[in-house]
């Protein structure tokens, strides 16, 4: 009991350790997912601040002074230059508006016919206007009123061919074109006809050309001329009042299009970064200090934060969602685990040692002017080393997501930074999976470069990566995935042994390796050395239908009965004729059964079998009732009138609270229970198989074991094919040639020993 009590103490005093080392870790990775992207552009010397307030304008410079870091800054005059040259490019776009021209021709149309009639056209035409609020500010009409019959029926008719051709010509609004000029612009073009059909080609056409009511004179001049000459008292200022007066601008600006163009070169527009290598000669000694060095340092200065407060604070709450969501996705696969403050410990130190080697990786690519992809991102170690270690490749993506988003906001990530890490490690999790070969190993490391590359590229491809740099990012790509591999291979078995975690790797060597345990159990206890390989095989193979840690059924099936090879002769799989309880009383006979079970955890836990391994151990009678010596007892009882307990004849265990540790329990019972069968068939397998599931579930010993009945029907129909696989007939020999097979095999063994 005091040992117990210690083992628990330690166990609690173990958890809260791991639980504080959570906290710690935690902080560390948010603090470092922070500070690194700030740290990647902050100086490594605080000297150039000094020195660019040391020095002035016009002084003459006493030091050479060098850039202490690789930074770039923006030239906002060249990339203003260059928008320029862009932006006149752009021709502002024109169309026919049908509403100003029915609007001039209706006008026209009802000076023409007030006219026809001179007497009445003064009155017709002033309610007209002042129906439709055109203000005669030019008295055009009392000034027509005044002609002669014959003029003014000339400069009628001189007004509608003059308005004809304004609006087959289209008349342009002065204020739009006077703002385009200021802009910059010396073409126009025109989308459509006068028809509202669409231009049969875009046509550049110059901007002082365009009509409008300002410069009529000189649009007009040379068609007015045959007038002037023809009619000695024609009024030209007279006609083009009337135009005026008459015409409404029928050609509109088209800014929304013009718009979507400057938008778009807005869009598409590369700003001009110069870029300044560390170790590069700012100021040179001796020589006069000028705006543009002072200005360059201050730049140099300005690099160690480039930042606003909103940023860091929507980075600050973008690290704590990502982090915490990822925790707990992280804690929630792990839940029902005993490791998971272990596996999750793990996995931030994996992450932290992440961001500290991308931190250097990304000084160390800066200082080389060396441009940075995203394929040099150490970000494919930690998740399948995650994968590996936890067998969950769940877990590996979730921790593939946290160093995704953290990468996302480093300096010179893209936009794609986060689906490339994504992918990558996606990949990478496929294709490394468990392998008992070596040669497995080289295969899976091929088809992951491939496939990653693959995903990789086609997503670069999105962002427009040039062709130069696809060579040196695939080969980042596959020197990054064979450094991971390396490591994980390498850390994985350190890390299984210091903490003794049932890797696949691990199991597999539980499961098909030599071990003194199982050698020992089975030179004394031959009958449960064979029903545990049985056993094994079921667990194995019902594991395995169900989505289970199929190895660690298949280890505990192994190793669940080593406890009965101090007492072999106990234990009925192991007896001959004779019977060693018959000579016993049952308290006895259930004390030394019971026994196998602690005696089992013991040797377990001195091989150092993991406690995953050692809780299928522990929990795989559960705490069952032993029924035939309870029942033998209780018969005795019945003649002395003594009550009998039952938990004196049950298991002191608890029943199994993990699938496998449950499925290892009823594969025990399955395959004691099954060699007692007399002509064995599968109805009778099937019988038997939902039999002992039943009688588990109403004993409560499946209860905590998180296997739902449509598992337990999975498990049935394995139980099911496996003893009839094993159980399989085969045809009767004659005797004589069983009498030949036999004098077959003595005259091979003579000769082979001549």
């Amino acid at each position: 009991m005091s040992k117990r009590m210690k083992r628990s103490f330690d166990g609690l005093k173990a958890q809260r350790q791991e639980q504080v080392l959570l906290i710690v870790l935690t902080i560390l990775i948010m603090t470092c997912a922070m500070f690194i992207p700030i740290a990647l552009l902050s100086n490594p010397s605080g000297t150039i601040r000094s020195i660019s307030s040391k020095y002035k304008s016009g002084q003459l410079a006493n030091e050479d002074v060098f850039a202490t870091s690789s930074f770039q800054y923006l030239d906002v005059d060249k990339t203003n230059e260059r928008r320029k040259e862009e932006y006149a490019k752009i021709t502002p776009s024109f169309s026919f508006s049908l509403n100003g021209t029915a609007t001039s021709m209706a006008r026209l149309k009802a000076f023409q016919e007030a006219w026809n009639t001179p007497a009445s056209a003064q009155a017709v035409l002033k309610n007209y206007f002042s129906d439709n609020s055109i203000y005669d500010t030019a008295n055009v009409i009392g000034r027509f009123s005044t002609l002669p019959n014959e003029l003014r029926t000339t400069m009628v008719e001189a007004v509608s061919a003059a308005m004809e051709i304004l609006l087959q010509n289209g008349l342009f609004s002065q204020k739009d074109i006077d703002a385009l000029i200021q802009q910059g612009y010396q073409f126009y073009s025109m989308t459509n006809k006068i028809s509202l059909k669409k231009a049969d080609s875009i046509q550049k056409l110059p901007l002082k050309e365009a009509m409008t009511k300002e410069n009529l004179e000189e649009a007009l001049h040379s068609w007015l001329v045959p007038y002037v000459q023809q009619y000695s008292d024609f009024q030209p200022v007279l006609l083009f009042d009337a135009l005026r007066l008459l015409s409404e601008e029928n050609v509109v600006y088209d800014e929304a299009t013009t718009l979507f163009l400057q938008t778009n070169i807005e869009k598409h527009l590369t700003p001009i970064y110069i870029n300044i290598k560390q170790g590069q000669k700012i100021i040179t000694h001796d020589t006069v200090i000028t705006d543009e060095q002072l200005d360059l340092l201050s730049k140099m200065t300005n690099s160690t934060l480039q930042y606003s407060w909103m940023e860091l604070f929507g980075r600050s709450v973008f690290i704590l969602i990502v982090t915490f969501g990822s925790l707990y996705l992280f804690l929630m696969v792990l839940r029902d685990d005993k490791r998971f403050y272990l596996y999750t410990n793990l996995m931030l130190i994996s992450v932290l040692a992440s961001e500290v080697a991308l931190y250097f990786l990304s000084r160390f690519i800066t200082n080389s002017a060396i441009s940075m992809l995203d394929s040099y991102l150490p970000i494919l170690f930690a998740p399948v080393f995650i994968s590996h270690i936890t067998s969950k490749k769940r877990l590996g993506l979730i921790t593939a997501f946290l160093l995704s988003s953290y990468t996302m906001i480093l300096p010179q990530s893209t936009s794609i930074t986060f689906f490339f890490g994504m992918a990558a490690a996606g990949s990478c999790l496929y294709c490394f999976q468990f392998s008992g070969k070596r040669l497995d190993d080289v295969f899976n490391w091929f088809y992951a470069c491939i496939s990653s590359s693959f995903l990789a590229l086609c997503l670069n491809l999105l962002s427009g990566i040039a062709f130069s740099a696809i060579i040196p990012f695939m080969g980042g790509l596959i020197i990054n995935i064979t450094i991971s591999i390396v490591l994980v291979d390498v850390l994985v078995p350190l890390f299984e042994r210091l903490f003794n975690i049932p890797t696949a790797y691990r199991l597999s060597e539980l499961a098909f390796a030599d071990s003194p345990v199982l050698d020992r159990l089975g030179a004394l206890a031959q009958g449960t050395y064979n029903h545990s390989r049985y056993v094994s095989e079921l667990a194995y193979n019902a594991a395995k239908a169900i989505g289970a840690n199929a190895m660690l059924a298949r280890v505990g099936g192994m190793y669940h009965d080593i406890g009965k090879a101090d007492h072999p002769e106990y234990f009925v799989e192991n007896q001959g004729q004779e019977n060693k309880h018959d000579d016993i009383k049952p308290s006895l006979s259930v004390a030394i059964i019971k026994s196998h079970v602690k005696l089992g955890i013991e040797k377990g836990r001195d091989a150092g079998l993991p406690q995953e391994v050692l809780d299928i151990i522990a929990q795989h009678h559960g705490d069952d009732v032993i029924h035939y010596f309870y029942n033998e007892a209780k018969q005795e009882a019945a003649k002395t009138g003594r009550e009998v307990k039952r938990e004196d004849y049950s298991y002191n265990g608890n029943p199994p609270t993990s699938p496998e540790a449950a499925i290892v329990m009823l594969s025990d019972c399955v395959e004691a229970a099954s060699r007692t069968l007399k002509k064995p068939n599968p109805a009778k397998y099937d019988k038997l198989i939902h039999s002992i599931i039943l009688g588990k579930i109403e004993r409560d010993q499946l209860k905590h074991s998180r296997l739902s009945l449509t598992d337990l029907d999975v498990v049935g129909s394995s139980f099911l094919q496996t003893l009839i696989g094993r159980d399989h007939h085969r045809i009767e020999y004659p005797d004589e040639i069983l009498q030949d097979d036999n004098t077959q095999s003595v005259n091979a063994k003579i000769t082979k020993t001549l």
